[in-house]
């Protein structure tokens, strides 16, 4: 799902959790009302101005939280609402005035404004692992806390536990007010929250490794979880349409003792007081249910060493589009990424790369040569995971030998014969298409469904003279031949026509697919589309997912030739892009859960565009040829995903079963075309090129 034309709000946004959100909703897309107590206070907002998108789509609004009414203009057209602000203080001298009667009273005055508008489609409230495991049940190393623990008020005030106290009370009013109004509330559980800062300030958990290392036991255990774990978990609370209740939000729980000797290996010129012992933590918390809105949780930064080691991989082909955008979600999730391009001396190549989030730190560029045999044999070298993007993309040629299937074919072997030279690679990502996929002489029609056992014909693509879908077809077939042969593990990705934003600084494929197609050149009679961040994360969970295997469709909606000139002719009518009638054109649809097995929600553009329902989408618009069907759906679902046009998309999440439930999710569609989809978004780049 795409935030693209999705407005919502999130409340104490100057704060960690907050901040993240805010980051992670604008990389999404949607536009984003933020909320701070003062918009006079740089330390608030300077760092939320900096971010991606914010220009363009963050709007600051100063609230109170104890003020009735504040935040109810500051709702208004908000499809969502995240409530994140709540004091947090663990040493307070007045209790009732400091904690509990903030967070009560501002979460009740946030979900009364909600209840006032009719826009707010659901509420995402941040609580806490301090409202689940305060109380006194028996706990032990067998004891597992999931979703159904609630703290104990009595027991909180009896020990003094402020804050837990006023998380849980403020936990159980939202509940009991969400129930007599018919909101639609989910709650989030965090434990203690580590990473990277946005904000300028220390946060609650420096605090408590403070005291930490001040030989001060704040608690026998603690509840650790990644922010960006926490963010992620958030947005799909609110994309989901499936989640509901209560998350626990915990990667592992850790002893006193445990936090305090990696904390001295970290930094050992503290000289941390540490005993020799290691406590068994004193019970686990569940994953379960946090696993089903798709978080694969990552380990606590810095813990193992080998941990650490196991984050190198290699990207081939990094400056082009899939491959730049591969290379900026791998350094935000902390990996150290050798990135090959075929020439160094180029800054049309690098400087986008460099320019990265990162990049500094954790980028090593590279100079190797597709066709050159063991080029690539010192890159992979110490990898974990490669990820073979690198292929020549040339829609006509004279010399489709040399210029396109050579190129393409040799470079993959070469490629996965440095991997087998090495022991450090335990999977090979490769990026392959749709073109290797749906070519071939079979029938296609309303009812064929389409999936990731279809293969393209290479007799078929050569009498027709499909020189580029032969390259992919002939590329993969040789990948899978020698991966089966040397025992690699080989996952192949199928993206169909990628759109979206553009990092590197030189105009792509897809931007001269559109070009000819606003000229007048019909290339295919229907195009299967997917968004360039759908893509870049499906390659990472195909890497991360341990049972990832075989070839994934990436599909998000499949849109007739008219459709799409119709489309950019509404978004551009001074062009006076020619356009046929669209409901004279069959259009293919795609069943999209191969990809969701591996969590993902797609973002959306037959609903995003057209602005109605999946079937009303591919009914309208006409008739479907066929479509691309998933693993693992009911019948019923298949059928309706299949008429959202897509073929079968790849994942966003790290567990299977988590996927499989996102699988059965979809939002509702916006209601209104968006000038700034993904398509519209790469059109701009090369609007020029047309005078």
């Amino acid at each position: 799902m795409s935030g693209t034309g999705k407005v919502v709000c999130v409340t104490g946004a100057s704060g960690y959790i907050a901040s993240w959100l805010v980051k992670l909703l604008l990389q999404r897309g949607y536009t984003v009302k933020a909320t701070v107590r003062n918009l006079n206070d740089p330390k608030k907002i300077l760092h939320l101005k900096a971010l991606e998108g914010a220009q363009e789509r963050l709007h600051l609004f100063q609230a109170d939280l104890i003020e009735d009414g504040s935040f109810d203009s500051v709702l208004d057209g908000c499809e969502g609402v995240f409530h994140t602000a709540s004091p947090v203080l663990f040493s307070t001298s007045d209790p009732q005035a400091e904690l509990i009667e903030p967070a009560v009273k501002g979460t009740l005055n946030i979900l009364r404004s909600c209840n006032k508008v009719t826009s707010v489609r659901r509420v995402v409230v941040t609580s806490s692992m301090a409202s689940v495991s305060f109380n006194d049940k028996p706990k032990g190393p067998d004891v597992v806390i999931d979703e159904t623990w609630f703290s104990d008020p009595a027991f909180c005030e009896e020990t003094k536990h402020w804050y837990p106290l006023s998380k849980t009370l403020a936990e159980e009013a939202a509940w009991k007010f969400s129930e007599e109004n018919g909101i639609d509330l989910v709650v989030m559980h965090p434990g203690l929250v580590l990473g990277p800062l946005l904000q300028p300030t220390l946060n609650a958990t420096s605090e408590v490794f403070l005291y930490l290392i001040k030989a001060k036991e704040v608690s026998p255990s603690y509840h650790l979880v990644d922010i960006r774990d926490v963010a992620y978990a958030h947005v799909m609370a609110f994309e989901n349409p499936s989640a509901a209740g209560r998350y626990c939000l915990v990667e592992r729980v850790l002893s006193h003792s445990e936090i305090l000797q990696i904390l001295d290996k970290l930094y050992p010129s503290l000289n941390i007081p540490i005993t020799n012992t290691i406590e068994n933590p004193t019970h686990q918390v569940s994953k379960k249910k946090a696993e089903s809105l798709g978080i694969n949780f990552m380990p606590m930064e810095g813990e193992e060493e080998d941990e650490r080691r196991d984050k190198v991989v290699c990207v081939t082909g990094a400056s082009g589009y899939v491959a730049s955008w591969l290379v900026k979600l791998l350094l935000q999730r902390d990996y150290t990424v050798k990135a090959t391009v075929r020439n160094l001396n180029d800054p049309k190549k690098i400087l986008h790369l460099k320019a990265l989030e990162g990049a500094e730190e954790r980028l090593h560029l590279l100079q190797a040569d597709l066709t050159e045999d063991g080029s690539f044999d010192s890159v992979v070298e110490g990898c974990q995971g490669v990820f073979h993007t690198a292929s020549p993309v040339i829609f006509s040629t004279t010399h489709p030998q040399e210029e396109l299937i050579e190129p393409a074919v040799k470079g993959t072997l070469n490629v996965l014969r440095s991997c087998s030279k090495v022991t450090s690679v335990r999977r090979v990502v490769v990026t392959s298409s749709m073109a290797s996929v749906l070519f071939n002489n079979k029938p296609k029609g309303p009812d064929v469904l389409i999936d990731e056992t279809w293969f393209s014909d290479p007799k078929f693509c050569e009498e027709n003279k499909l020189w580029y879908l032969l390259s992919k077809t002939l590329a993969e077939k040789a990948a899978w031949e020698f991966a089966e042969e040397n025992g690699i593990d080989l996952v192949a990705m199928h993206p169909g026509l990628v759109v979206g934003p553009l990092l590197q600084p030189t105009l792509n494929a897809t931007s001269e697919f559109f070009l000819d197609l606003i000229k007048g050149k019909k290339v295919t009679p229907s195009h299967h589309l997917v968004d360039i961040r759908d893509v870049a994360y499906a390659h990472v969970m195909a890497f991360e997912n341990p049972s990832a295997a075989g070839r994934y469709c990436l599909v998000e909606s499949v849109l007739s030739h008219s459709r799409i000139l119709q489309i950019l002719n509404n978004l551009y009518p001074s062009l006076n892009i020619p356009i046929t009638n669209a409901n004279r054109e069959s259009i293919t649809s795609c069943l999209k859960e191969e990809g969701r097995e591996l969590g993902h929600q797609f973002h959306s553009y037959g609903e995003k565009l057209e602005g109605s329902s999946p079937v009303i989408f591919s009914v309208s618009a006409a008739r479907p040829q066929h479509h691309i069907r998933p693993r693992a759906t009911s019948p019923s679902h298949c059928r309706s995903v299949a008429l959202s046009a897509a073929s079968r998309p790849l994942p966003r999440t790290h567990s299977q079963s988590q996927a499989r439930h996102l699988a059965a999710a979809r939002a509702p569609p916006p209601t209104s075309l968006s000038a700034a989809s993904p398509l519209s978004t790469v059109y701009h780049f090369f609007l020029f090129q047309l005078n």
